[in-house]
């Protein structure tokens, strides 16, 4: 009898497993769209029993064999729980569910072997299935950003076998722990990583300065933790283009960024940063915005070129202004950066442009340094040349550290030198001949005076070959190689038929046994109860009574609550906000939390800590000068203070557009403020502005145009008209630019704005004067008589306002557009048209304000 060959045999099998399993796909795929659908609500539109589900929508099918390819509907509305066996649609490509309001635990996509783009972001789930993202071969793009309920975990090793990735989005998901040293190189062409917002701790992986990573964000991994080290690693990422690395704590010395020539946008405040900026940082021609406040950086302040936003407030320079450091200072800071700027000398206190103020490790004489102590600190480093510099040196000791490398011959040209003390160290090299008149002490270092190369003996690196026997590979016979393949493909056929669940069960705990860890037992209990994923500091009740002193010193009180000032246990000076427990079941307290959490910017309240327990409190950072309403605010308030001149409330309008700008554009979700007014600006010592109370603050995609509000937000005065009436258009970013018109308003013309007395008319509202006076190019009143500088200042301030606060939306700039025109000469602003809705009585909007209870039922652009 004739026998087929064995490479027909193989090829017949084969047809028959894949007719097979095509047809148990497609079943499985109608029962599974047959699950969810019931699960989700509302039901999706187009979506029902009577219609086959390949022509539903948002659905697309393989149609010669019908089984689901993609599933997208984001920004659905929708709600619910994705049924279990998610990845029996095992022929998915694309899944897109983001901004819905999904929950429970995430879909299971493990095995799905041809799946490559998945957006699952802006949604609720909770929880992250064992082995989740297992063999995603395909796989390129992973979204789950702001899933602010999952339960803190790690970053899943299983993803190491998805090289493919490029955009790797996971911020705010409470990702905890350290990132695997190794991850970078899974993953070569990835080219943006954001993973802000969570709780990760540790060193960067080195592997990160091998990527080709474009866009990095690792900012903001809590108010107490976060990532460590330096940040040297970021210096040979060639394609860097942005990086975003503040609030955390990386130490150490900014690194020579010269092959960085993508570079564009570099955010670095709030670490623990010390040495010089690098020249090359500063020359860097790509360079547009880079932050550098709230470090230690040393020296003299940064210039950079022409174009370059910058800041570096909060820092150690030697100078207040622009130029060279003294030159025993400039020479201080080599020797220290030789030695890694130890943490003692960068905290030092003192004149930063005296070398002999405040610093113990000196000692000076008539202005000169006479002594230099590193004692015992187990610094790293070596010893630097500049040493020379120092001509009036008697005593240099650098005893008990980890020095390397050799002594400087240039030690020997310091005439005054009477003692050299560089004992106990790793040193290596000759010693120098030093002056009879010098003590100089080297013990405890093995290899200096000694050449090393002839203490290293050299070896041949051989490699031992078996004798008496010979290699030889045995090749089966074809029939038992055909036999065994026939055997293992009926066995692969019935577990697809029969077990195929089963299977995927015992390959998954089989791989998870290799790949799992367990999860940290340290993390904060509130977290699990209350599945909040904020990167700040949880504190108990008792220590937020103790830190207020029990609330005896109370700075003010509104309606969401008390303020009271405190201290930390560090020190420092905070105020803390007691919510009131009138006010709902805590969705304005954790609404607030969540949104503020989001941010980092100059111009936006910092947020250090809350309490959950008893009472529902905020802890911010302390700002002395209070509230702006105290200063521009003065019928009618008896502690009105009114003493800015004018280029001083002009820096203040112009942080306020900042930091709205920052919510609306700068974020990675667009924060719209909704409740901006004079009492939610606060002041620091230097009047930079800061926006406050986000209470009332919604949180939405960036490409969001319009968003769904229930009820009505905002204080009477300040709410734009399409808050509080439907009519006048959609709820949007533009509601804040018209609240922020109202405010800069009150800034000129010194009142509420919805006081009508004074030396306005009773019949005439508060904007209707101030147009008035711009129409007859009156001078505005004030606290302070007018220069023709001020009076144009005014003017264009003025007529900003005017375009933020048109009825009509679309009328309105954006933030962008009114730094722009604040910004700008007078003459480039454009004469606004008169507000046709400036002018309603205070008793109509209050009633309009008081019976606003609609949905504003606004569609939700993408």
């Amino acid at each position: 009898m004739k026998t087929l060959p064995q490479q027909s045999v193989l090829y017949y099998f084969s047809i028959l497993i894949i007719v097979t399993v095509t047809i148990t796909n497609g079943e499985k795929d109608a029962d599974y769209m047959s699950q969810l659908m019931k699960a989700l609500t509302p039901t999706p539109k187009g979506w029902s029993g009577n219609i086959h589900y390949c022509k539903w929508n948002g659905i697309r099918c393989d149609q010669s064999n019908q089984v689901v390819t993609a599933i997208k509907l984001p920004s659905s509305s929708l709600t619910g729980i994705i049924p279990e066996n998610f990845n029996s649609l095992n022929n998915l490509t694309d899944i897109d569910l983001h901004n819905n309001s999904l929950n429970g635990p995430l879909p299971d996509l493990a095995f799905l072997n041809v799946l490559q783009t998945v957006n699952l972001g802006y949604n609720n789930f909770t929880s992250i299935p064992d082995f989740c993202f297992g063999t995603l071969l395909d796989l390129t793009t992973l979204n789950l950003s702001n899933n602010l309920n999952l339960k803190p975990w790690l970053f899943p090793e299983e993803l190491s076998v998805s090289s493919l990735i490029h955009t790797l989005d996971l911020e705010a998901t409470n990702l905890i722990a350290s990132l695997p040293s190794d991850m970078f190189k899974w993953f070569p062409r990835l080219h943006t990583v954001f993973l802000s917002h969570n709780n990760l701790s540790g060193t960067l992986p080195p592997s990160l300065g091998e990527s080709s990573i474009r866009y990095l964000r690792l900012n903001n991994q809590g108010a107490f933790s976060g990532f460590t080290g330096t940040i040297d690693v970021i210096s040979s990422m060639r394609f860097l283009s942005q990086a975003w690395l503040n609030n955390n704590m990386f130490a150490g010395p900014i690194p020579n960024m010269s092959s960085s020539t993508n570079l564009f946008d570099l955010q670095l405040h709030s670490n623990q940063l010390v040495g010089l900026v690098p020249h090359s940082l500063c020359t860097l021609s790509s360079l547009k915005n880079i932050s550098l406040d709230i470090n230690f950086l040393q020296g003299p302040i940064p210039v950079f070129h022409e174009g370059v936003n910058a800041s570096w407030e909060g820092n150690k320079f030697c100078r207040n202004d622009v130029g060279p450091c003294d030159p025993q200072v400039t020479i201080l800071l080599e020797i220290l950066g030789a030695v890694g700027y130890p943490a003692f000398v960068s905290n030092s206190e003192g004149n930063k442009n005296d070398a002999c103020s405040g610093d113990e490790y000196l000692k000076c004489s008539k202005g000169k340094i006479v002594a230099f102590y590193l004692d015992g600190i187990q610094a790293g480093g070596t010893i630097s040349p500049a040493f020379s510099g120092l001509s009036s040196l008697v005593n240099l000791t650098l005893r008990s550290n980890n020095l390397t490398g050799s002594i400087p011959h240039s030690l020997t040209t310091l005439s005054q030198l009477q003692l050299l003390d560089v004992s106990d160290n790793n040193l290596t090299g000759q010693v120098p001949k030093f002056s009879s008149n010098v003590n100089l002490i080297t013990t405890g270092n093995p290899l200096l005076g000694k050449n090393i190369s002839q203490q290293l003996g050299g070896g041949e690196n051989t490699t031992a070959s078996r004798d008496g026997g010979s290699s030889k590979t045995t090749i089966a016979p074809a029939w038992i190689v055909g036999a065994s393949l026939l055997s293992a493909g009926f066995v692969i056929l019935i577990v697809i038929l029969c077990k195929r669940e089963r299977y995927l069960i015992l390959v998954k705990r089989w791989i998870l046994r290799k790949t799992t860890k367990s999860i940290d037992n340290n993390v904060e209990d509130f977290i699990q109860s209350y599945n909040l994923s904020v990167p700040i500091k949880q504190y108990r009740y008792a220590e937020v009574k103790k830190m207020t002193n029990s609330f005896r010193d109370k700075l003010g009180q509104g309606g969401y609550g008390v303020v009271y000032k405190a201290n930390l246990p560090d020190g420092r000076q905070v105020a803390v906000k007691i919510i009131n427990e009138s006010k709902g079941n805590g969705e304005d307290f954790i609404n607030e939390v969540a949104s503020i959490s989001r941010t980092s910017h100059v111009n936006i309240v910092s947020l250090l800590g809350f309490c959950y327990e008893n009472k529902r409190a905020l802890i911010y950072e302390f700002l002395p000068k209070g509230s702006l309403d105290k200063f521009i605010l003065k019928s009618g308030f008896h502690d009105a203070i009114c003493s800015l001149d004018w280029k001083t409330l002009y820096q203040i309008a112009i942080g306020i557009a900042r930091g709205l700008e920052y919510l609306h554009q700068g974020c990675i979700s667009r924060i719209l403020h909704l409740d901006i007014k004079p009492q939610n600006i606060l002041l620091d010592e230097n009047f930079c502005p800061k926006i406050s109370d986000f209470g009332l603050a919604k949180v939405c995609q960036r490409n969001d145009s319009i968003v769904s509000l229930l009820g009505t937000r905002g204080t009477i005065g300040y709410i734009a008209p399409e808050v509080f009436s439907r009519t006048y258009g959609g709820v949007s970013h533009k509601s804040d630019v018209y609240s922020y018109g109202m405010l800069i308003l009150e800034m000129v013309g010194g009142r509420k704005n919805y006081d009508t007395g004074g030396s306005c008319t009773s019949e005439m509202c508060f904007p209707d004067w101030i147009y008035k006076d711009l129409e007859q190019a009156n001078n505005l009143a004030n606290c302070l008589a007018n220069s023709k500088e001020e009076n144009d200042m005014v003017r264009m301030i003025t007529m900003v306002s005017l375009w933020c606060i048109q009825t009509n939306p679309a009328d309105r700039p954006s933030m962008s557009k009114v730094l722009e025109m604040l910004q700008g000469p007078l003459q480039s602003v454009p004469y606004p048209p008169k507000p046709f809705l400036y002018s309603p009585a205070l008793s109509s909007l209050q009633t309009s304000y008081l019976s606003s209870s609609n949905l504003l039922e606004t569609n939700s652009a993408s």
